[in-house]
């Protein structure tokens, strides 16, 4: 009996155990990876380009789409509707309450005259229909006159009726007749209702004009209220502000008074700083010439008693000898020491 030759299952398990890398496949893989990477060495700036812009593709389409299903929300949803018609609304009712703040007697003026303009454009449709009337009774009026000619012409035809081509002519005249008065007959429903419309018209145009004279009379009675009553209150108004005074204007006033009281104080304090000093110096004087005036008394009374001594140049003072008392040389002596 043989041996099994288990050689090759051997070989076979090694090749299996051997790594992906290590194959003649994984070569080939490993070629084609590093031509793939030469590939995105030479074209990598354009595919950072290519992903960037794909990038920002997703990023304004997630943006889109957001905004999208952001409105798509808004409409959709009955609470936001409802909220935005309000606020619309209110917007519009605050508009309007400013343009009528601002002239409401021009607004009343502008309605009158909205009514007048289509008093105008009413009176123009009643002229209108007041000719389609006259036209569609002189159309019955001329089917009346045709209906009688033709009629009286199948009457003669019909007595000539052993003459030949008579009987046709009147059987023809009859049927123009018949048609003519089948017309009159569906033109005199329109004619009456017609007739009722521009009377209803006629109406509503005297009404109209009724209207517009009684709400231009309304009108010129609230503008002359409506002046009165402002001109009034802005006669209160000046009135109160003589008490109360305007904010900006009496905030200037009550900075001038404080300037105009500070600017005296400040003086006032130079002013007495001044007759203060002023004081000392007349003080002084006042002293000195006191004391000078004692002396000079005294000097003068000496004088007349003959015991003033005067001041000589260049030689020793002499008493002056007025007269032969000498005790009175002696006191002035006395005083001058």
């Amino acid at each position: 009996m043989a041996t099994p030759d288990f050689s090759q299952l051997g070989g076979s398990a090694d090749a299996e155990k051997r790594s992906f890398w290590s194959r003649p496949e994984g070569v080939l893989g490993m070629i084609t990876l590093a031509g793939v990477a030469g590939l995105g060495l030479v074209y990598f700036n354009r595919i950072v380009e290519f992903l960037i812009r794909a990038t920002s593709n997703i990023l304004e389409l997630a943006l889109l789409l957001g905004a999208l299903g952001v409105l798509i929300f808004l409409f959709t949803s009955r609470d936001v509707r409802t909220a935005v018609f309000f606020l619309f609304k209110s917007l519009m009712r605050s508009l309007t309450g400013t343009v009528i703040q601002l002239n409401p007697i021009a607004i009343m003026k502008i309605y009158i005259q909205d009514l007048k303009e289509k008093r105008e454009k009413m009176q123009g449709q009643i002229n209108i229909l007041a000719g389609q009337q006259v036209k569609l009774n002189k159309k019955i009026n001329e089917n009346n006159d045709t209906i009688k000619q033709k009629f009286a012409e199948a009457n003669k035809a019909n007595s000539l009726s052993d003459k030949p081509g008579m009987r046709e002519t009147a059987q023809l005249a009859t049927i123009e007749g018949a048609g003519l008065q089948e017309m009159n007959e569906k033109l005199l429903p329109l004619q009456r209702n017609m007739k009722n419309v521009l009377a209803f018209m006629e109406k509503v145009n005297q009404s109209a004009d009724y209207i517009i004279k009684e709400t231009e009379i309304k009108v010129r009675l609230k503008e002359t209220e409506y002046q009165i009553v402002k001109d009034s209150s802005n006669a209160l108004k000046t009135a109160v502000s003589i008490f109360k005074g305007d904010p900006d204007k009496k905030f200037y006033f009550d900075q001038s008074m404080e300037y105009i009281q500070d600017d005296m104080s400040m003086k006032l304090g130079e002013m007495k700083r001044a007759m203060d000093l002023s004081m000392d110096f007349i003080n002084g004087v006042d002293i000195q010439n006191g004391v000078l005036s004692d002396k000079g008394d005294a000097l003068l009374e000496a004088y007349n008693k003959g015991e003033f001594k005067m001041v000589q140049l260049d030689a020793p003072a002499q008493p002056v000898n007025l007269g032969p008392n000498p005790q009175k040389d002696a006191g002035y002596k006395n005083l001058l020491d």
